[in-house]
């Protein structure tokens, strides 16, 4: 077989490897609807799929793009958190972890892999677009039937509220910058703000809310400086979203928003405060590498019975994997924050808010070893890295985008 031939079935099997990549992308916004037999999700699964045709793709001549210092310290934490089993007392647990760990590292990879063209970084930020629209299609079925949780919160099914709310708010800077920032798709990716933004509301969850303030962020700075098509187009869209809101506020849990001030300034944050002091001791028992991956509930088990989320992700890899696992954690994120912003604009403020929007929410979630954590963070890690001359022109060309691209 000759050399163009073989290229060619490369790329073929390249091209088929990318849209797995879609297809995964897609179903990690809302994962948690569809369980396989097992109780394995579909996006787990198909990570596996996707993994063995890029495989292929690369034995067939297709070449690797070399790892970034964010995708580095990601394998590091994994590397760490494998390490870890080899002491702690719940070695099953830690072991499925582990291979847990090592998935959402994959998943990272692949969108790294697959997104060498801004064309398919978009494609790829349309995926997760269209997933949430999955994702709030979930929570409104529910809502029609009537069906919610305490205090009239409504969710998808298989969904908790708080996932939820935060999926649907970390997506829409990612459907601002397509809705004004690109040429496919533009109103499909506009209407889901007023979708993600009702979504938040109605799933009542106050870290939802948080988030969404923050995520809101990048409008602000994105807003359209010179093109009046689009800051009319932007207006509309904001009209839509306080009608939207307005139109269903009768059946927002106000009531439990309402208590943010109070939870964030004299409250126990729904009894967080006293899981994070209990998570606090059990560091101490082991301050340097830690319980072992899923130690947390087992280590706390003894003060607080049944199983137990840290619903801080920073104190729950503390205490799993101890001081050293935290700094490489801190720096996955210190690596990311520095390659948004060496990246070119609007896409450095658009992962910078997003970044920004993950770290609030990751201060009331355990989102460690979530699969939209790594998501984002390879999408992050996919962006380009300017030198100090190309981000001169980046910001040359940002306000002309700002000015022209918007329209």
């Amino acid at each position: 077989m000759s050399a163009q031939s073989r290229n060619a079935i490369g790329q073929g099997w390249e091209r088929v490897g990318f849209n797995l990549v879609w297809m995964l992308v897609f179903t990690i916004p809302w994962g948690d609807m569809v369980l396989l037999p097992m109780e394995i999700q579909a996006s787990r699964a198909l990570t596996i799929l996707t993994f063995g045709a890029w495989l292929l793709s690369l034995w067939r001549g297709q070449r690797m793009r070399p790892l970034t210092a964010p995708h580095l310290w990601m394998l590091l934490f994994v590397v760490w958190v494998a390490f870890n089993t080899l002491w702690t007392p719940e070695a099953e647990k830690s072991f499925r972890r582990t291979l847990s760990f090592f998935q959402l590292f994959l998943d990272a990879w692949l969108v790294h892999q697959c997104c060498w063209s801004a064309d398919r970084r978009q494609r790829l930020m349309l995926a997760y677009v269209l997933g949430g629209y999955i994702g709030f299609a979930g929570l409104m079925y529910n809502f029609f039937r009537d069906v919610h949780q305490g205090d009239g919160r409504y969710t998808a099914p298989g969904f908790d509220p708080n996932d939820l709310a935060v999926t649907l708010a970390l997506g829409i800077p990612i459907a601002w910058r397509l809705g004004f920032g690109a040429r496919q798709a533009v109103w499909l990716s506009r209407v889901y703000i007023p979708c993600a933004i009702l979504g938040c509301v109605l799933s009542a969850s106050r870290s939802g809310l948080v988030t969404l303030a923050v995520c809101l962020l990048f409008p602000l700075l994105a807003f359209p400086a010179r093109s009046a098509r689009a800051i009319v187009g932007a207006m509309v869209l904001s009209g839509l979203c306080l009608a939207v809101v307005t139109s269903f506020w009768s059946e927002v849990s106000t009531r439990r928003l309402s208590t943010i001030t109070h939870e964030l300034t004299a409250g126990d944050l729904n009894g967080r405060v006293d899981i994070w002091q209990h998570g606090i001791e059990a560091f101490f028992e082991h301050p340097f590498t830690g319980v072992g991956a899923g130690g947390f509930a087992g280590a706390v088990g003894a003060r607080r019975s049944g199983e137990l989320a840290a619903h801080n992700t920073f104190l729950g890899v503390l205490v799993e994997h101890g001081l050293v696992g935290l700094t490489i954690f801190l720096g996955v994120l210190a690596a990311l924050f520095w390659r948004a912003r060496k990246a070119p604009s609007p896409e450095s403020s658009l992962w910078t808010v997003l970044l920004l929007g993950w770290s609030v929410a990751a201060s009331a979630l355990s989102w460690e070893n979530r699969e939209l954590t790594w998501l984002l963070w390879g999408l992050c890690a996919a962006q380009p890295c300017l030198g100090p001359r190309q981000a001169r022109l980046s910001s040359h060309r940002a306000v002309l985008w700002r000015g022209q691209a918007y329209a």
